[in-house]
């Protein structure tokens, strides 16, 4: 497996490039070379050859000014394509920032003569003038003698002619005081005008296919990330081929300044630099986001902050700082790629075997870049470009990678589709029957669910007639309560009763819980009481329901708060105990409603309670409020607070109400506990209870 990842993706990618580089125009040769400031076209015969490259030795005066002759300066010679920094053994090396001019002699062919023909140039950088015969022909940007009177601009261009002559001389003068790189980059051609316009042309469709190509899988890809969401790699390769998209129309035929010459080369180089340092991060993240095991998080976070920080120095660097510069970001990038080549020798092919397009394609871009860098470092010259094809290249194994995904994503569900129809006639046939049987319980349920409702009205008519009723008239006391079980039937007790005359002994009993179960500890709780019901002092009741219910209905595991109070007429006295009951409210006549507080720990869970009574003034005008904690108590999130606002409301409103009606008194309390409630269902039973003492003597 490790021989063949290295055939696949190294020797495979590798000799991949050679052919494109051995087939392609810039390597294709047709025999003829300039040697020594000449070059015989002669022996084309054809008409139809086509353009032919100018490639070889040229005439090259260092710092001759336009028109200065030629015997004030020493002679020459450079090769062409090529910058004039390199050095070899027939060619010296001169500074990057300065002037120079080119001469060509062409013989030209006899099917040439009395037509028009074009030169073309690529990449001549930065500025240059063409003169045929000593006429000005035409020139990209402003070439000058100095910094100032320089107006750089790098584009290829087309310049007409008439061939009237057997021969010409071509002279371009060059000037460069911004790119690193000087010099006529690309390889100048000359051929008749219509083989340039359609060598032009086909240069610009493939320019435009892959700008569209490009432009048209970055929006696809970003529309995908947003619609789905379920991973973020088309996100990533989306911007980055909106980038190198962008970068695409500033490379070859130059789309963007064809359409746009308005636009200053300063810009178009600082765009040209920005795109290549925020294209590499969206590759890395989107890189890491596929083979995320694989990749070093540490290594794409220090690779995505420095080409951050590289583009932010190129965003306010002038064009010749940044030209300078991007050397050091060539060197990142070589980096980058040694780091990515090892990466993909990690990689389980076995188990990435969806990503295979992506592995391939990246081994051919990489192979690509090196080979651009290749050319931009060491040849120092131009090249056709092959990262920006392998690019094109690489797209397009990812659009074969969505559509093989596609498919096996309709094969899946295709299958899927198969396995649903058969399961949902075997699910037919278990509904039918399913059907059946409920129809059948339900039926059942119904007659079960009609008997227990039956059952629950009885038992709910059993349970009211426990209850105190509010018709009862004892001397000296009038009293109302309103009892709201949760369900049909509750855990709430309440009674008051006359027990000797002239003392009234009211009871409220919460049992914890609420419906069948704690409606019949209600039950057994009213059974004992009446048996306890004589005794004089409501601790000894407390006390002895405890022991009782312990001994009884240990098995329950049943707690309860109670409150037991008599009521004196005649010594206007109230004596009471409270085992765990909520604070109850007492006004005195004249007075500001109190708290009474409980005396004694709830009923239930242990045998020995210490249960004291208390005794407070009672007299005439008195009103006493018994409630089961459902009144002040819900769950809302801030419940404490909520249970000590209501306890203010509701004391308050019995301050207000003093002159109110009991009953008017006690529905004002229960609006009390809907408002503060809202529109959360309530929770518990509520029982609230109002007591009041009055004269009972005849004037």
């Amino acid at each position: 497996m490790q021989f063949s990842k290295i055939f696949f993706f190294l020797i495979g990618p590798f000799a991949l490039i050679i052919l494109v580089m051995i087939s392609s125009p810039w390597q294709a040769g047709d025999g003829l070379r300039a040697y020594q400031g000449k070059i015989d076209l002669r022996g084309i015969q054809d008409p139809d050859f086509g353009m032919t490259k100018l490639n070889g030795e040229w005439e090259f005066n260092w710092l001759q000014e336009p028109g200065e002759g030629i015997e004030n300066h020493s002679k020459g010679f450079i090769g062409i394509p090529g910058s004039w920094t390199n050095e070899s053994k027939n060619q010296q090396a001169y500074p990057k920032f300065g002037y120079a001019t080119y001469r060509l002699k062409v013989f030209l062919p006899e099917v040439w003569k009395k037509k028009i023909l074009s030169v073309t140039l690529g990449a001549v950088a930065s500025a240059y003038r063409v003169k045929i015969n000593g006429e000005i022909i035409g020139e990209c940007g402003t070439p000058g003698l100095n910094a100032d009177s320089t107006i750089p601009r790098i584009e290829p261009r087309d310049f007409l002619f008439f061939a009237d002559k057997d021969e010409i001389q071509i002279e371009i003068f060059v000037s460069n005081y911004a790119s690193t790189m000087p010099g006529i980059l690309l390889p100048i051609s000359i051929g008749p005008s219509d083989s340039a316009g359609v060598s032009r042309a086909i240069t610009l469709f493939f320019d435009v296919f892959s700008f569209s190509g490009l432009l048209i899988m970055g929006i696809y890809h970003i529309f995908q990330y947003l619609y789905l969401r379920s991973s973020v790699s088309p996100l990533y390769f989306g911007m980055y081929s909106l980038v190198i998209c962008l970068r695409t129309s500033l490379i070859n035929s130059k789309i963007l300044m064809l359409f746009f010459p308005q636009i200053p080369w300063s810009w178009i180089n600082k765009i040209n630099h920005l795109t290549l340092s925020v294209g590499v991060p969206f590759f890395l993240l989107f890189f890491s986001s596929v083979f995320a095991p694989y990749v070093s998080r540490k290594f794409i976070n220090a690779g995505v902050i420095f080409s951050i920080l590289f583009s932010i120095v190129t965003l306010f660097g002038d064009m010749e700082f940044n030209n300078r510069n991007i050397s050091i970001y060539h060197y990142f990038i070589l980096v980058t790629i040694c780091y990515l080549f090892y990466t993909i020798l990690k990689i389980d092919f076995d188990k990435e075997r969806n990503y295979t397009y992506i592995l391939y394609g990246s081994g051919i871009l990489f192979i690509a870049v090196l080979v651009d860098l290749f050319y931009a470092r060491v040849l120092k010259t131009g090249s056709i470009q092959t990262s920006h094809y392998a690019l094109v290249f690489f797209v397009f194994l990812q659009s074969l990678l969505l559509a093989s995904e596609r498919s096996r994503k309709f094969a899946e569900t295709r299958e899927l589709a198969l396995n649903l129809r058969t399961s949902n006639l075997e699910l037919f046939e278990m509904k039918e029957q399913l059907v059946q049987k409920i129809e059948d319980r339900t039926r059942v349920l119904n007659d079960n669910i009609i008997q227990i409702n039956r059952e629950l009205e009885i038992a709910q008519n059993v349970q009211r007639k426990i209850l105190t009723p509010l018709d009862r008239t004892i001397p000296g006391i009038r009293f109302y309560y309103e009892y709201k079980p949760l369900e049909k039937v509750g855990g709430d007790f309440l009674d008051i009763s006359e027990i000797l005359p002239g003392k009234v002994r009211v009871v409220i009993a919460d049992a914890v819980g609420h419906g069948v179960q704690a409606s019949l500890m209600t039950m057994a709780l009213k059974t004992e009481y009446e048996e306890l019901k004589n005794l004089g002092n409501p601790a000894q009741i407390l006390k002895e329901l405890n022991f009782r219910f312990l001994k009884k209905f240990d098995s329950l595991e049943s707690i309860f708060p109670c409150m037991i109070g008599d009521i004196d007429t005649q010594k206007e006295e109230f004596t009471y105990a409270s085992a765990g009951h909520p604070d109850q409210i007492l006004q005195l006549p004249g007075e500001f409603p109190s708290l009474i507080h409980k005396t004694g720990p709830i009923l239930g869970l242990f045998e020995s309670l210490e249960i004291v009574s208390k005794t407070i003034a009672f007299p005439t005008g008195s009103r006493l409020l018994l409630f089961s904690d459902g009144l002040i108590e819900n769950r809302m999130k801030d419940s404490l607070n909520t249970k000590q606002y209501n306890m203010e409301l509701i004391t308050k409103t019995l301050h207000e109400g003093r002159e109110s009606g009991l009953n008017d008194l006690i529905q004002e309390i229960i609006k009390i506990e809907e408002l503060t409630r809202g529109e959360n269902p309530r929770y518990d039973d509520i029982t609230v209870i109002a007591v009041e003492s009055y004269s009972s003597k005849k004037v």
